[in-house]
Order: C-alpha cells, then structure tokens, then sequence
C-alpha cells in the first residue's frame, strides 16, 4: 500500500483488495440465500477468470444481478457473460472497477451493446484507533441485534430504502439467513426508544464492509445514519480490522456521512445493455 505520510492513498493492488473483498461479501450473501427453500430465490453465480456474474431470478432488478471484478481478463469474457444473463432473461449491468478499464475494454463493452448509465462511489479508509467515535453519551441507542429481531430489522429496512411493505417478509427471510454466518453483523439503532434505523457489516480477513444502512424518513437528520457508521468503525477496530469499505450513490447523503467519518472516494462506473 502507497502512503503519504501516514495516509492510505489508492494503488491498483488496493483497489484490487477492495473488489475482491466486496465480492466474497457478495459471494457469502447469495450463497446463503440459495440455501433458503432449496434455491426458492433462484440464485446462480457464474465465474468467468476474474469476472464474477451474480445473478438472483426472483429478486428483479440492479442490486444482486450484477458482473464484479475483471470483465477483461479473457478476450472472450464479455461475450461469455452476456450469454450468462442472455441465457436467464435478465439484463446485464456491470460495476466496472477503474483499476480493470483501458480504452480498449470500454471499447468492447460499447461493441456489446452497453453504455455507461452512471457512476456509484467506493469509499475506503485505513482503520485506526484516532478513529474511534464516542456513542455512550449520544442520544441514540445502537444494539447488536439478536435472531428475534430481524422482523423489525426487515420493516425499517424496507421503508429507509423506500420499498413497497409488502416486501418486508423476503427482506426479513434475505438477512436472518445470514446471522449465524461468519463475518455478518446486524445493528438497530434507536432514538427516545423507537427503532428507527439499521444497519449490517461484513468483515473478512481484516476488512470491514459497510454492508447497508437505512434510517425511517421521520428520523432522518438526526445524525442516525452516521451514528450507524461510526458504531461499525468502532466494532470494525475492537474486531482489529485494518480496512473498511462503503459504498453509496455519488454525492449522496450516505457517501457525505461516510465521508465524515474518515472514509475517502474511489469510484466505479455502471454500464448496462442498451434497450
């Protein structure tokens, strides 16, 4: 790792880190949702050299149908991939990490008929015990969650992120499955007594991932949410992680508090198939 001075700055073998680590949490999440019902969920996870294909039929959308690591490993990668996706009806997108892009990767990937369709912010920082964030006396109560407590983890997850309710019952199912599993942590944060945020980490041989976050509208600017992130850098150090890792929507109110905690930008760009 390169420093200047005592400061951690991003290097290629890092930023390398940095994906491998999100894609073993991605790995241990979908691993252990397959688990539920036989596969109820439909879950599959093509490997293609350094690329990782994930893919969950019966949750739509971005979030666990998407292509991690090296896209350009193989001159035949990208095509191997689409057909991966092509082959299961549902729409590619690729989180392109910069260390892994050149002119002629992103040529091949417009070629296949993708586009860049946004950007999402990696944040990172070196742990250390400067770091450590007073909570006793705040106002607002952070708990390590037990295996009871995952309806009420579900209900507030579903309306921080703003999701339909009806979807509280496979959000809830989605992450109990995962309590007893290695690395995975879960955390209620409550204020005058009422639950009202959540949040989850995932640490892996030293690297601590904020893994998700979501306060209810009516207690947002309140300083939940970067409570929520200063609580896990304090479970990350007493685990004696050196690295943590967020991730946020560019410019966001989360990457904004992740920023305030001492975590700094990287950044990964979205390509997905043109309609």
């Amino acid at each position: 790792m390169k420093r200047v001075g005592e400061r951690m700055v991003i290097t290629k073998n890092l930023a390398n880190h940095l994906e491998k680590t999100e894609i073993k949490m991605f790995e241990s999440r979908l691993n252990a949702i397959k688990e539920i019902q036989n596969n109820a969920m439909g879950v599959e996870v093509g490997q293609f050299d350094g690329a990782y294909a994930f893919t969950v039929k019966n949750i739509p959308g971005p979030s666990y149908n998407v292509v991690k690591g090296d896209s350009f490993s193989s001159e035949n990668t990208i095509d191997q991939i689409l057909s991966f996706y092509k082959e299961r009806e549902i729409p590619a997108r690729f989180d392109l990490a910069p260390q892994y892009a050149n002119a002629i990767s992103l040529q091949k990937l417009h070629n296949a008929g993708l586009y860049q369709s946004d950007f999402h912010a990696t944040l990172y920082c070196e742990l250390n015990e400067e770091m450590v964030g007073r909570t006793k006396d705040s106002p607002i109560k952070i708990r390590q969650i037990n295996e009871a407590e995952f309806d009420c983890y579900g209900n507030i997850y579903v309306e921080g992120f703003g999701m339909p309710t009806f979807l509280a019952e496979s959000v809830t199912a989605n992450n109990k499955v995962l309590y007893d599993k290695p690395g995975w942590s879960f955390y209620i944060a409550s204020l005058q007594g009422e639950d009202v945020g959540i949040g989850s980490l995932y640490i892996n041989d030293g690297t601590a991932i904020l893994a998700a976050s979501a306060v209810m509208p009516k207690a947002r600017s309140q300083g939940i949410h970067q409570a929520l992130i200063q609580f896990r850098i304090n479970e990350a150090l007493q685990q004696n992680c050196s690295v943590m890792i967020g991730h946020a929507k560019f410019a966001s109110i989360s990457q904004n508090n992740m920023e305030r905690c001492g975590l700094r930008m990287a950044t990964k760009s979205i390509w997905t198939e043109i309609k």
